[in-house]
C-alpha cells in the first residue's frame, strides 16, 4: 500500500509537453497553473525525482535521444515561498545551484568565472551558459512561483541580466493563477513571455480509475464499487490520494476480519466528504474571488445552473463561456456525457450547503456583524487563536511564538498548535458568512488571511 501510495498517476500529456520542451534544442519554459491542492506541487516533485521522467532509467524514452543519458540533466528544485527565498531569491537559488552542482552533481565548471559575476543573476547565468557548453542542460522547477510576483522577489535588473536563460536554460515555476493576472508588466517582459501555460486540474478519468483499481489490489472486495468510487473521488488527485487513508480508516472500522466490500459504500461516502471539506472549502473560497475578468455574478449563475443538472454543450450560452473556462481550469466542472458537471457529487452537495447559507446570512459585507456568535461557538482555545491571528493577519506565526502567545507554555510540544489550528480550520469552514482562513507557510509557520469583508 506503501508503494502504491507513492505512485505518481497520470498528467501523461502535460509530462511529455514539458520533458519533450524543456529538452529540446531550444529549451522552452512552462508555467503550471492551478487551484491549491490540484497537484502542482507534487507534480514538481515527481518531475524532479530520480525515478522521475526527467532522470529515471524506465523514462528514458519520454526523452530526446541526446539526453537519454540522464547524467547530462541538472534539475534544481526550490519553493519561493521557503524563509530563505524570500529574503533574497537569486543568491538563494544560485547558493542552492553552486552546492548541487559541486557535491552533488560533481561538474567542474570554471567557478572563477562564476565567482567573479557582479550579482547573482549574472552568475547564474554564467552557470548555465557553462552547463549549455558543455553538453547539460539545466532545469530549474519553482513552486509557489505567485509569490514573486506578488512579493516582488525580482527586480527589472536582475530580469534583464536572467533574459539569456531562456536560449539554454528551461524554467518550470506553479502558480495558482495566470503570471499575467499577476502582474501584466512583470509576466510581459522577456523572461516570461515565452512561458507556455499549462493549466494543471483534474486528472485523466483512465488514470484515476488505475489508480482506484490498485486501492482494490489491497481490498478486493471493493472492486464492484469502483464506479462509484470514481464519481466521488471527481478525477480530483487530492480525493484520489485521501481515498487510500479513508480506505484504511473504514477496514479498523469494522469487525475484526471481516473484509471492506462494496455495501461499506455510504460509510466511505462519509468519510470522503469529510476529508474532502478542505479542498471543497478551499474552492469554495477560489469561487469568491475569481479574476478581475470574471464577472462574479456570471460565476454564481453558472454554479447555480450546473447544480441543477449538467450543461449540454450544445446549450452553452456566449456569457457562460468565460465562467466555464476559468471553472474548468479550476479543477471545479468536468466534461462526460450528458455535458459540463461538478467534478463530484460530494462537492455539489457542499456547495448547496454553502449557497444555502449565504443566502440566509446576506451579504458578505454583513460579516462583521455575525462575528460574535461564532466566537461564541468556539473553545475558549480556539477563542483566543483566532483572535489573536485577527491582530496578526498576513502575518507569518511561527509554532513557537503561537505556544509562547497564546498558550503562554513555550515548551510544549508544537504539536498542541498543529491540532489546535486543524479543528480552528474546519470551524472557520463553517463561518457563514467566511471570516477568513488559516494558511501554511512551509517552514515557518501559519498565515491568516481574512475574508475580503474582514479586511
Amino acid at each position: 500500500m506503501d508503494r502504491q501510495q507513492n505512485q505518481f498517476y497520470g498528467r501523461e500529456r502535460l509530462i511529455r509537453e514539458i520533458v519533450s520542451g524543456a529538452l529540446a534544442p531550444q529549451p522552452a519554459s512552462y508555467s503550471l497553473v492551478g487551484s491549491k491542492l490540484a497537484g502542482k506541487s507534487s507534480l514538481l516533485e515527481y518531475l524532479a525525482s530520480p525515478d522521475g521522467p526527467l532522470l529515471g532509467d524506465d523514462s528514458a524514452d519520454l526523452r530526446p535521444y541526446a539526453f537519454q543519458d540522464a547524467g547530462r540533466i541538472v534539475v534544481t528544485q526550490i519553493d519561493c515561498a521557503w524563509q530563505e527565498a524570500q529574503q533574497d531569491l537569486l543568491v538563494f537559488l544560485c547558493d542552492r545551484l553552486i552546492r548541487q552542482l559541486r557535491t552533488v552533481e560533481r561538474i567542474d565548471l570554471d567557478w572563477a568565472a562564476v565567482e567573479g559575476q557582479s550579482s547573482a543573476s549574472r552568475r547564474i547565468w554564467q552557470i548555465s551558459r557553462q552547463l549549455n557548453h558543455m553538453g547539460y542542460r539545466l532545469i530549474l522547477l519553482m513552486d509557489n512561483f505567485d509569490a514573486v510576483f506578488q512579493n516582488q522577489l525580482l527586480t527589472p535588473d536582475a530580469i534583464d541580466e536572467l533574459r539569456p536563460l531562456t536560449l539554454e536554460t528551461a524554467l518550470v515555476v506553479a502558480t495558482e493563477h495566470p503570471l499575467h493576472d499577476l502582474d501584466r508588466e512583470l509576466a510581459a517582459s522577456p523572461l516570461f513571455n515565452v512561458m507556455t501555460q499549462l493549466f494543471v486540474g483534474l486528472i485523466e478519468t483512465e488514470a484515476a480509475l488505475h489508480w482506484v483499481h490498485a486501492y482494490c489490489a489491497a481490498y478486493p472486495d471493493i472492486l464492484p464499487a469502483c464506479d462509484d468510487l470514481l464519481e466521488l473521488t471527481g478525477c480530483h488527485p487530492f480525493l484520489l490520494h485521501r481515498l487510500g487513508d479513508i480506505l484504511a480508516e473504514v477496514q479498523t472500522m469494522l469487525a475484526s476480519r471481516q473484509p471492506l466490500g462494496a455495501e461499506h459504500m455510504p460509510l466511505i461516502r462519509l468519510r470522503l466528504a469529510e476529508h474532502g471539506r478542505l479542498l471543497f472549502a478551499t474552492l469554495w473560497r477560489r469561487l469568491q474571488a475569481p479574476p478581475p475578468r470574471i464577472e462574479p455574478a456570471a460565476v454564481m449563475a453558472l454554479l447555480g445552473r450546473l447544480l441543477a443538472a449538467p450543461l449540454p454543450l450544445n446549450e452553452v450560452t456566449q456569457e457562460q463561456f468565460a465562467p466555464l473556462n476559468w471553472l474548468i481550469n479550476q479543477a471545479m466542472v468536468i466534461y462526460g456525457a450528458p455535458g459540463y458537471q461538478l467534478f463530484s457529487s460530494l462537492f455539489a452537495e457542499f456547495l448547496r450547503v454553502r449557497a444555502g447559507d449565504a443566502a440566509a446570512t446576506g451579504a458578505a459585507g454583513n460579516a462583521n456583524r455575525g462575528q460574535a456568535p461564532f466566537f461564541d461557538s468556539l473553545t475558549k482555545t480556539e477563542s483566543a487563536l483566532l483572535r489573536y491571528f485577527q491582530t496578526h493577519k498576513h502575518e507569518v506565526v511561527s509554532p513557537e511564538q503561537l505556544l509562547a502567545d497564546v498558550w503562554k507554555r513555550p515548551n510544549a510540544s508544537p504539536r498542541r498548535v498543529q491540532e489546535a489550528i486543524r479543528r480552528l480550520r474546519l470551524r472557520l469552514d463553517e463561518a457563514s458568512p467566511p471570516l477568513g482562513v488559516i494558511e501554511n507557510e512551509r517552514g515557518r509557520g501559519y498565515r491568516y488571511v481574512p475574508a475580503r469583508a474582514e479586511r
